[in-house]
C-alpha cells in the first residue's frame, strides 16, 4: 500500500508569526517553500520567488499585516493558483476584506479558508496558539491536520467572515485587559507597593487570568519586547471599530484607541502592547 504523502505547505509572510510558524512546520517535515516581501534568507526553505515557493504547494499560509497586504500578495499569486491550492488566511482584517478575498481565490480554481490566531509570538514558537477557522468545512477539515500540529485548538467558528469577526472581538477584550493591568501596576507602584505585593495579591484575587499570568514576568522586568506589538493591537482596535455595527457600542474601545494612539504617537508603535505603562510613569 502507497503511503500517503502529508501535504506540501508554504508560508507567506515571515514577521513574528510566519517566522515561528514556519520553523515549527519545518521541524515536521511540511514545510515547503516560505517567501516575504524582503528578502529573511535565514527562515527555512526562503525562496526569493513567490511563483516558485507556492509551485509545489498544496497549502499556503498569509501571514501579513492588513487588508492591503493580503490583496497585494494576492495580486501576486493569483495567476499560479489553481485547484490544487488550499490558501489559508491567517492575517486579521476585517471580515468583508476576507469574504472578498475568498471570491476572489475561488475564481482560479483553488479553494479559500480563514484561518485567524489567537496568541503571541512565545504562544507560536511553543505551538499554544489557537486557530478560528472560517469557511467550507470541507475544506477546514483539509487544514485541520497541519493546524493541529502548529496550535493548541483548532476552532471552528463557521462561514468566512465569521473567523474574522471573532478574533477582532477577542483582541478588543485583550486591548482593554492590558491597559487596565498596566494602570492597576503603575497605580500600585505610585502608592509604594513593590512587584512582588502586588502580583502576589493580584493572583488571589478575581481579577488573575492568564494574560496576567504572561504579562507578570516581562511587567516585572520592565521587558517591552514585542509579542505583540502596539501598533497592531491599535490597527485591530481600529478594524473593530470600523466594523461595528452602531454609533452607540465600544465605548471602551473608543477610550482604548485614544490611549493606543497616543502610545504608537509616543514611538512606542513597535514595543509590546504593555509598554502602554510607560505612558503612566511620564
Amino acid at each position: 500500500m502507497t503511503a500517503i504523502q502529508p501535504p506540501n505547505v508554504a508560508v507567506l509572510g515571515l514577521g513574528i508569526m510566519g517566522t515561528a510558524i514556519a520553523n515549527n512546520l519545518e521541524q515536521d517535515g511540511l514545510l515547503s517553500a516560505t517567501w516575504n516581501r524582503s528578502s529573511k534568507p535565514g527562515v527555512p526553505k526562503f525562496k526569493p520567488s513567490i511563483s516558485d515557493t507556492i509551485r509545489d504547494s498544496e497549502l499556503i499560509l498569509i501571514l501579513v499585516t492588513d487588508n492591503k497586504a493580503v490583496s497585494e500578495i494576492l495580486d501576486l499569486i493569483q495567476p499560479c493558483l489553481s485547484t490544487q491550492h488550499l490558501v489559508i488566511q491567517c492575517s486579521t482584517v476585517n471580515p468583508q476584506s476576507n469574504i472578498g478575498f475568498q471570491q476572489r481565490t475561488e475564481k482560479t480554481g483553488a479553494r479559500f479558508i480563514e484561518a485567524l490566531i489567537g496568541g503571541s509570538k512565545g504562544a507560536a514558537i511553543a505551538r499554544k496558539i489557537i486557530f478560528y477557522t472560517g469557511g467550507d468545512k470541507t475544506q477546514v477539515d483539509r487544514a485541520q491536520p497541519i493546524l493541529a500540529k502548529i496550535s493548541a485548538n483548532v476552532v471552528y467558528v463557521g462561514e468566512v467572515g465569521k473567523a474574522s469577526a471573532v478574533k477582532l472581538a477577542m483582541n478588543l477584550n485583550l486591548a482593554m485587559q492590558i491597559e487596565a493591568l498596566c494602570e492597576s501596576f503603575a497605580y500600585a507602584e505610585r502608592a509604594g507597593l513593590d512587584a512582588e505585593t502586588f502580583f502576589n495579591v493580584l493572583k488571589n484575587n478575581t481579577a488573575w487570568c492568564r494574560l496576567v499570568d504572561y504579562k507578570e514576568a516581562n511587567l516585572r522586568d520592565k521587558e517591552f519586547s514585542p509579542q505583540f506589538s502596539v501598533k497592531n493591537m491599535l490597527k485591530d482596535i481600529r478594524l473593530a471599530l470600523e466594523t461595528d455595527r452602531t454609533d452607540n457600542g465600544l465605548t471602551l474601545l473608543k477610550a482604548a484607541e485614544k490611549i493606543y494612539s497616543t502610545a504608537e504617537a509616543a514611538g512606542l508603535g513597535e514595543d509590546d502592547m504593555i509598554a502602554l505603562y510607560k505612558l503612566l510613569n511620564n
